[in-house]
């Protein structure tokens, strides 16, 4: 049996899906890149058993692997920021922008997370990671049998 720490905010728009891109030149070096921030009215976030909650993260965020558990259920997006680092043109900001927040789909029907992964564009994954803010509630789970809860109400250690 495995077992994860699911981490579940208490309220509503507490949980954000972080995306940094880069875009490199013809040399191989950093070129520029873009953040989406994408904030959601509920999810779920897991982390493996040695990397425990701390009390520091519960008032910073939590952050959490999206790739780790049964997914992040994401629910309800209700807005989404897009940082740039670098130059861009104000056309390429306003391009990038829509496509994040579902204004603009690519040829596919992609838009948001999945145009950033998916899509057809010279941008590659810096980082992504699941934020989650306080109040928080965290689980033991076995991620074997979904939603199965081996221990409940854990609290974040010092």
């Amino acid at each position: 049996m495995t077992q994860l720490y699911r981490i579940t905010p208490l309220e509503k728009k507490s949980i954000e899906f972080q995306i940094e891109t880069y875009e490199l030149d013809t040399d191989g070096e950093y070129l520029r890149g873009f953040t989406a921030t994408f904030l959601y009215r509920w999810g779920q976030g897991f982390r493996e058993m040695d990397n425990w909650v701390s009390t520091w993260e519960v008032n910073q965020g939590v952050n959490c692997d999206p790739g780790l558990g049964w997914g992040a259920e994401l629910d309800d997006l209700i807005s989404v920021w897009v940082e740039f680092d670098g130059e861009f043109t104000q056309e390429e900001q306003a391009e990038i922008t829509a496509r994040c927040e579902g204004e603009l789909e690519d040829e596919e029907g992609r838009w948001g997370e999945a145009w950033i992964f998916d899509g057809d564009h010279n941008w590659s994954i810096e980082m992504d990671e699941i934020v989650i803010h306080k109040p928080i509630k965290i689980d033991i789970v076995d991620t074997e049998q979904y939603n199965v809860v081996i221990e409940e109400n854990i609290q974040p250690k010092d």
